[in-house]
Order: structure tokens, then C-alpha cells, then sequence
């Protein structure tokens, strides 16, 4: 009998009881048959549910991905005793195991884990390269990996380390200390002091070079692990999960027969009034023509109807004048700008790099922006439009001679989503490996939450706890991004200077030939004249203010030098390392190999996730591209379900599913399921066209009611589920801030371009600049992480950490205070006054028409105008007798037109 004792265990340091050699409990005898009957059916060497492979001793001692499961003598501290005791494995609907069994475990635990044989274990065994790979990629690749070989040596294979650089074989067979790459780190040659933390180089750890030196004298074993799965046989995932709802191919549903068809304008009402009519419900009545334009405009472009358009409108008697609308309105260059808003929140668009105290400035951000409006201007196709930020810079070989078309550029531009998370890895020493794994990690998670919606970032350190996806998921997702991300082959987010060795940007520059020229000819006179005044500041003699005079005109010079525009992309370099599962995430923890993959859950009924490389003037991976085309097949499970979800919030307030970033065990079931996956299955038929879906939505009977509500509405449907009326909605941050501007007759509609400056005041107040044309839509002003503009962010306007899945509207006392107090809406409610006077003239009731109309397109009602006239006359009665006027006062017009903008009915779209 042997009593183990090996790192990989933690043992107690208190000696467990004692008792005689014969009361032992033996593993194999009592305990190892107790783990083949209800363990091993999913924790064996092929499955690893948990990374936990109970079919032998040595992945016993091993664990899984929460580390020991075993602590000798305390059962009670010890995870796996810790789970069969209270039921959480195995798994419900398998049998549990007896009292006597799991006494028999807490015996054998207690009297301190005996063997009938010393186990191997995984301190014993024999170590592979896929012990020491990880430990090197992270050590030693920077200096000796795919971008840099000093002395001529890659590290990243037991061939390249055989045949070595310039100074010899980096490891011999059997005999570690001979080995110079043991010498060199013993020694400290490597990593050199002065390139330690730069660029994440930091020493390797004793144990690390205890690892290392152990593989070479053991002959530096390899092994062939196999990595591949077959994701729809995936042995972690079960049959019965892949049944779940969202994991299926959505079915296009016969829309059910009602007994007020008349109320049915398109297949939607049908599904909705179904279930209104089972609760003896209608729709509430049609609402009034006046109340729809503002509906629909606000929902479109994020601004109010002129008092011209809503008088057109009325005065179309046409069947189809509210059709006409919804085109017109899908056609406006302002409907682009606030629906690509829509998509920059998911995506977690902002103007700097957030992370760090720094917050740095993306200085090109701005055309990621620009791409998404012009693509929702177009009506890019929602298929189309994911691939292209997924995989565009695959689409295109933008290194071939004359590429630089605007096609290639947008198309590099497009993967800007995936360079929207927060990234703090710009400078050193705040650019290691752990760092680079957060940005990593923010991705996935901005990527799944808004186009899967799935939370996928807790399998990142374990399975996850409620839906069918293994820790290794996580991982193979990973490893799709590793010919762009790699967490060992990185690239700042940030342009660098020379003096940062080791650090490249993932900024491109690419430029047709002709524009080149013309910049290399415009620089030519000016970087000789720099050269010239570089020469002169060289000069041993030279006076202090010469030197300062010589200071300022280089400044200059440098300044007047051109440029290229750059763009802020991510993109293969088709040499991705090896991706390995971190326990318990943790990046100094590597255990098994996986190959990329998408999640097995989602595999049934749809074609396999298959990776064609890429061959162009630069090697690709193909892997996102791969993964682009499996995510936008017409029957995929989640990716159509997920968007027109998000547009039915939009409309109607609440999604079909609720939880809109989860459609998991843990998110809410579809109110109308037939409904959702009629809708999913419709939009991919309509070619994936964002303006169909609205203008279906918007043309339905449902979208037309009032939103008054009755006591049986309040009884039958409290909460609005089946929408038997359509809700009250406040105005979204950008769309309350840009109809201030635009009712005061200052929207500067300048499209695109670098964002609008904002003012930064001591206190902390941020506001946008103003124009020579007023203010510009709020989509193109600066959107710094640390410095959002106050009155957006008093309503709402969310932080992008890493991203925005869904908008939550608070009713707080700061916002009345703000549209109350702030400097801007005073100007704004002076110019909305000129305006006023402007078109009325100075006639009191005309003036009264007018505002009423700007601000709420429609006429005041006898009692409004009456309580109007009142107000002006006394807030523009005379001063007292031998009072002077104060001049700075605003006017009483003024002042009324700033009431009208704080009011109820300007905030909220009935």
C-alpha cells in the first residue's frame, strides 16, 4: 500500500487519523468502482466533462479546471467529495450516489488516499512538448517567435530549438545543463534587463525552468495529441441539449387563423392577436395620424417631423399614405445615423482606449463608425455586414500591388468591431500576456452577447454552470481569433515610436500609389529641410537660444509633413500559436490542446464549421472567415433570432425574449416563440435587410395602436407581453439632445468625418463644441470613455465596458435638474425663441401656434393657448416703478419656450 504524497494534491498538514493498516479504504478496491459506475460515463480521457478524467489515478490527482479536487485527509475541503455530497454531480436525472458510497469516499479521503500501487501521476509522467511549448511562447517568443529570431533562433518547436541560431543547437538530448537555452536563462543573458516588460517579456519562474529542464532530460519527449472533435458528436455536450430552443433551426410557422381578421395587416398581427384573443383581448383602437408620424419618424431617424411633413401627411387621404411614410422615412440619411447607433452600442464603439488612467484617444475609431452608417444607409445585408467585421480583412488581399480601392479599405475598416473592447496594452509595462488576455476576453464577450445572445465569458474559468458550453468551448473560440489575436504575437492598439523595441500597432496604412507619390513629393522639400536643422542642432557649438530658435522650427516643419489616414483594423498574419485551455483562465496554467471551433451545442441541423486557408499575397488563416460563413447560414439557430429580437425591443420595448444578450437556461422563454422564429426565418428570405424587417414591423396593426391603457388591460396584461397597446416611450439620450438642437433650428447635419470636438471643464461638465452650422448629431460627437458628454450620460447614454447589449432608461432627479439649470438648453431655448419670433412675428397667439408646432407638431388646445397668454404677460410684464430691467434676463418668449422643452410631452413618443 502506498500513501502519496505529490504536489498536485494539497494535503493537509494535520496527519489524518490513525488506524491500522487493515481499516484502510484502498482506491482501487472500494473507491475506483464507485467512480466507474457513475462518473466515468462523462469524465473519462475522451470526455473531460470539467477537464476531469476520473478514468485513471493519474487524472484523478491531476483534477480538472477548478484545480485539486482532493485534499488528503479533509474531506470536507475537498471538491469532488464537496459535489457528490451535495448532489451536484452527477447530474440530474442520473442516479445519486448511496450513503454507504459516499461514506466509503469520505473514509478513503480521511485516512489519507490509499493506493494498492503508486499512481502515476502528472508530476511523474512523462512531460511532452505541450508542458513546455506554453511556457516558452510565453517567456521566450517575443525575442525568438514568429516576429523577431534574435541570434537566429525560433523557440517555437523542438526542431527549430535542435537546429538552433547562430551560437548552436538551443537544447541537447539528455542533457539540460549543456543546453544553451538553460544556460542562457540561468545566467540571465535572456531576456536581457533592458528589454524586461517591454512588450510583455518578463523571466521565466523557477518552476517553469524546473519544466523545461526536466523535458530535456528526459530526451524531449513528443506526443501527437490530437486536438480535433467532431463538434456535433462533442461527448460533453448531450443530445438533450442540443434540443434546447435557441440551439435549433428556427421553423417558419403557419400564421394561425383569428376571429378578427380584419385587424390583421400582415402575418404578425395574426401570431400576436392568437394570443390576445385566448385572454378575450383585442388591440387597442388605431391611434390618430398625428400621434403616428412622430412614432415613426422618432423610431427612424431619431428626430421629430417638421410641422410641413405632419401637415402633409394629414392631408393625405391615400390608403396607403402611412406605407409611404415608413419608405420615405427608410430612405433618409438620418435613419442610417440613428440605427447605426443601435449597432455602435453593440459593438462598444468609443473614441479611446479606456483601461487605463490614460484613456488614449483613437484617432481613427471614427471610420468604424463611418462604415457602420453608410452600410445601414445602404441596407448592407445583415449576413454581409457581420462577415465583413468578422472576417473582412480575409475577404480581401489588400497586400497585392494597387489594392488600396475603396472596396479593400472598407472591407479592413469593417473588422473595426473587433477593436472596439477596452485596451490598455498600448504602453509597457501594462502589456503582459494576463493583459492581453483581457482584451481577448472582452471581445469574445462583446461578439456573443450581441450577435449569439449568449454569455460565454464564464467558460473562459470553468464550464459554464447553466448552459451546454465546456470550458474547452471557450478555448476553441479563442483559438478562431489566434491568426489575429494572440495573446503571444501581439500588437498595440496604438501608434509607437522607435525607442518601443519589440512593439507593433495594428494600424494600417494602405494607400493607392498615385496618393503616396503626391505625399512623398509634397514631404520631400520639407523633411530636407529638417534634415538641415537636425544637422545644425548636432553642431557641438551652438548657442542656448540658437538651439531653442532651431527647437521651435523643426516643431514646425514635422508639423506641416502629411500624413496618411490610418485604419484602426485587425488582421491575420496567418501563424497563430498553439491554443491551449488556461485552468481556471489563468494563462500559467495550460492543460490541453484544442483546435478552433465554434460551440458544440450549436451544431445540429447546420452545416459544420470548416476551415478552407487562405492563400493570397499573405498567408491567412481562414479560421474567422470559417467561422463568418458557418455564424451566417440562413438556418443557423441564433444569429437571425438574436438581431430581429433586438430590432423588435426597438419598436416595441421589450424583446420577444426578454433577456436579449441571453437565450440560455438562464434567460427568458420567447412570449410568442412562433412569432420569433416566423420573424428570424422571414428576414433571412428577405435577404437579411434591416429596412424590410422595419417597414414589416412598423405596417402591422400591432404598431399602429394607441397607447392608452384600461383597466382590463391593467388586469389581463399588466405587463404588456401579448401588446395590447403599445407603450409610452421616453426619448433616448441622442435623440432628446438632438431634437433640443434641431427644434432651435441648430442640427449641423455634417455627415462623417473625425467626431466633433468636445469642451472639458474643471468640474467636470463635458460639452460638444459648436460648429459655424450649430451642433452636430450626437452619434458624431467624441465618445471618450472617460469623458462622455454629461448631459447623454445624465440620460442615460451607457458606458462601453466593453459594450452596450441593452439600454436601460432611468427616472432620476439629476435629469429634470439638468434640462432645468444647463447653459446649453437655455441657448437652445433663446434660439428656439427666434425662431419663433422669427416665423410668428411678435403676436402673441401666432407665436404660441408656432412653438407648439416646432416643438410638438400640432396646434395648442384653447386652454394651452389661454394658460400661454397668461404666462407671456406675466413673464414679460414691466419692472416696477423705479426698478430697472436686469439685461441679462432672457425674455419671457425665451423663457416659455424653455418650459415647452422640459415638458413631458416633448421627453416621451405616445
Amino acid at each position: 500500500m502506498v500513501f502519496l504524497n505529490v504536489p498536485s494534491i494539497v494535503f493537509s498538514a494535520e496527519a489524518p487519523a490513525k488506524s491500522s493498516p487493515s481499516s484502510h479504504i484502498i482506491y482501487e478496491d472500494a473507491v475506483q468502482p464507485i467512480f466507474q459506475k457513475h462518473c466515468v460515463k462523462c469524465h473519462s480521457e475522451k470526455n473531460r466533462k470539467a477537464e476531469f478524467d476520473l478514468s485513471s489515478t493519474a487524472g484523478l490527482l491531476k483534477g480538472g479546471e477548478s484545480g485539486a479536487g482532493l485534499v488528503a485527509g479533509k474531506p470536507d475541503e475537498s471538491l469532488l467529495y464537496e459535489y457528490l455530497h451535495d448532489g451536484a454531480m452527477p447530474p440530474e436525472g442520473s442516479p445519486p450516489l448511496s450513503k454507504q458510497e459516499l461514506k466509503t469516499i469520505h473514509q478513503w479521503i480521511q485516512s489519507g488516499l490509499h493506493f494498492k500501487e503508486k499512481p502515476q501521476s502528472t508530476t511523474t509522467a512523462a512531460l511532452s512538448q505541450h508542458d513546455v511549448l506554453p511556457i516558452l511562447y510565453r517567456r521566450c517568443a517575443m525575442c525568438h517567435g514568429p516576429e523577431y529570431q534574435e541570434g537566429g533562433l525560433d523557440v517555437r518547436s523542438k526542431a527549430n530549438m535542435l537546429a538552433g541560431g547562430k551560437a548552436g543547437a538551443a537544447v541537447i538530448k539528455g542533457k539540460p545543463d549543456e543546453s544553451l537555452l538553460i544556460k542562457y536563462i540561468v545566467e540571465k543573458t535572456c531576456p536581457p534587463k533592458a528589454e524586461i516588460s517591454r512588450a510583455g517579456i518578463e523571466p521565466m519562474t523557477a518552476e517553469e525552468l524546473t519544466t523545461l529542464k526536466s523535458w530535456i532530460a528526459e530526451g524531449l519527449n513528443e506526443v501527437n495529441e490530437s486536438a480535433e472533435i467532431n463538434l456535433a458528436q462533442d461527448p460533453l455536450v448531450s443530445k438533450e441539449d442540443r434540443q434546447f430552443w435557441s440551439f435549433q433551426p428556427p421553423q417558419q410557422a403557419t400564421p394561425p387563423t383569428v376571429q378578427h381578421a380584419e385587424l390583421v395587416k400582415n402575418p404578425i398581427d395574426a401570431f400576436l392577436l392568437r394570443k390576445l384573443e385566448a385572454q378575450n383581448l383585442s388591440y387597442s383602437p388605431e391611434a390618430d395620424k398625428r400621434t403616428l408620424i412622430r412614432r415613426a419618424t422618432f423610431a427612424l431617424t431619431g428626430l421629430p417631423p417638421t410641422p410641413e411633413e405632419v401637415s402633409a401627411f394629414l392631408a393625405d387621404k391615400s390608403d396607403h399614405a402611412y406605407e409611404t411614410l415608413i419608405d420615405r422615412l427608410l430612405e433618409s440619411p438620418r435613419y442610417a445615423e440613428k440605427w447605426g447607433r443601435f449597432w455602435l452600442d453593440l459593438a462598444g464603439y468609443a473614441d479611446s482606449e479606456g483601461k487605463r488612467s490614460a484613456d488614449l484617444i483613437r484617432k481613427y475609431a471614427y471610420r468604424y463608425r463611418d462604415y457602420v452608417i453608410r452600410s445601414f444607409d445602404e441596407d448592407k445585408p445583415y449576413d454581409e455586414f457581420l462577415t465583413e467585421q468578422l472576417a473582412g480583412d480575409e475577404l480581401v488581399d489588400y497586400a497585392a500591388p494597387n489594392s488600396a480601392t475603396p472596396e479593400v479599405i472598407e472591407k479592413l475598416v469593417a473588422t473595426g468591431f473587433l477593436r472596439m473592447a477596452p485596451d490598455g496594452t498600448s504602453a509597457n509595462p501594462v502589456n503582459r500576456v494576463s493583459d492581453r488576455m483581457e482584451v481577448i476576453s472582452d471581445e469574445i464577450d462583446v461578439l456573443f452577447r450581441s450577435v449569439f445572445g449568449l454569455t460565454m465569458n464564464c467558460a473562459r474559468c470553468h464550464s459554464h454552470k447553466y448552459d451546454p458550453i465546456p470550458q474547452r468551448d471557450y478555448y476553441r473560440v479563442m483559438a478562431i481569433f489566434k491568426g489575429a489575436y494572440d495573446e503571444y504575437d501581439w500588437m498595440t492598439p496604438q501608434p509607437f515610436s522607435n525607442q518601443w523595441k519589440r512593439a507593433r500597432s495594428r494600424l494600417l496604412t494602405i494607400i493607392p500609389e498615385e496618393e503616396q507619390r503626391a505625399i512623398d513629393e509634397f514631404n520631400a522639400p520639407i523633411e530636407k529641410e529638417i534634415a538641415d536643422v537636425e544637422a545644425k542642432l548636432k553642431a557641438k557649438k551652438i548657442e542656448k537660444t540658437e538651439k531653442k530658435k532651431l527647437d521651435k522650427q523643426l516643431k514646425a516643419l514635422k508639423g506641416k509633413l502629411k500624413t496618411p489616414e490610418m485604419i484602426r483594423a485587425l488582421w491575420d498574419r496567418g501563424r497563430p500559436s498553439p491554443t491551449y485551455i488556461y485552468r481556471r483562465g489563468d494563462e500559467n496554467q495550460p492543460t490541453r490542446l484544442v483546435e478552433p471551433g465554434p460551440p458544440s451545442a450549436i451544431a445540429d441541423g447546420i452545416s459544420p464549421y470548416h476551415v478552407e486557408p487562405i492563400k493570397q499575397t499573405t498567408e491567412k488563416t481562414g479560421r474567422r472567415l470559417a467561422f463568418a460563413r458557418w455564424l451566417t447560414q440562413p438556418d443557423h439557430p441564433l444569429t437571425s433570432r438574436v438581431i430581429v429580437n433586438r430590432v423588435w425591443k426597438k419598436h416595441f420595448g421589450t424583446g420577444i425574449v426578454k433577456s436579449l444578450d441571453n437565450f440560455g437556461a438562464l434567460g427568458t422563454p420567447p412570449s410568442h416563440p412562433e412569432l420569433l422564429d416566423w420573424l428570424s426565418v422571414d428576414f433571412v428570405k428577405q435577404g437579411w435587410h434591416f429596412k424590410k424587417l422595419h417597414r414589416l414591423i412598423m405596417t402591422s396593426q400591432a404598431y399602429r395602436q394607441s397607447s392608452a391603457i384600461t383597466p382590463e388591460h391593467q388586469k389581463s396584461d399588466p405587463e404588456n407581453r401579448l401588446l395590447s397597446r403599445m407603450p409610452l416611450r421616453r426619448l433616448e439620450a441622442e435623440e432628446l439632445r438632438d431634437s433640443l438642437i434641431f427644434t432651435a433650428g441648430q442640427l449641423d447635419e455634417t455627415r462623417f468625418g473625425t467626431p466633433a470636438a468636445v469642451e472639458v471643464r474643471p468640474d467636470g461638465l463635458v460639452t460638444s463644441k459648436r460648429s459655424e452650422q450649430g451642433w452636430r448629431r450626437s452619434v458624431y460627437v467624441r465618445h471618450r470613455r472617460k469623458e462622455m458628454p454629461t448631459f447623454l450620460e445624465v440620460f442615460d447614454l451607457p458606458q462601453m465596458n466593453p459594450n452596450c447589449t441593452v439600454r436601460q432608461n432611468s427616472t432620476v432627479v439629476s435629469q429634470p435638474l439638468l434640462l432645468v439649470n444647463n447653459k446649453l438648453v437655455h441657448d437652445l431655448a433663446d434660439l428656439f425663441a427666434k425662431q419663433v419670433r422669427e416665423q410668428a412675428g411678435n403676436n402673441p397667439e401666432k407665436q404660441i401656434e408656432t412653438a407648439y408646432q416646432l416643438a410638438f407638431q400640432r396646434s395648442p388646445s384653447p386652454g394651452e393657448t389661454e394658460l400661454a397668454l397668461s404666462s407671456l404677460k406675466l413673464l414679460e410684464q414691466p419692472a416696477e416703478k423705479g426698478e430697472q430691467k436686469d439685461k441679462a434676463a432672457p425674455d419671457g418668449l425665451t423663457e416659455y419656450c424653455h418650459v415647452l422643452l422640459n415638458s413631458a410631452e416633448f421627453l416621451y413618443i405616445d
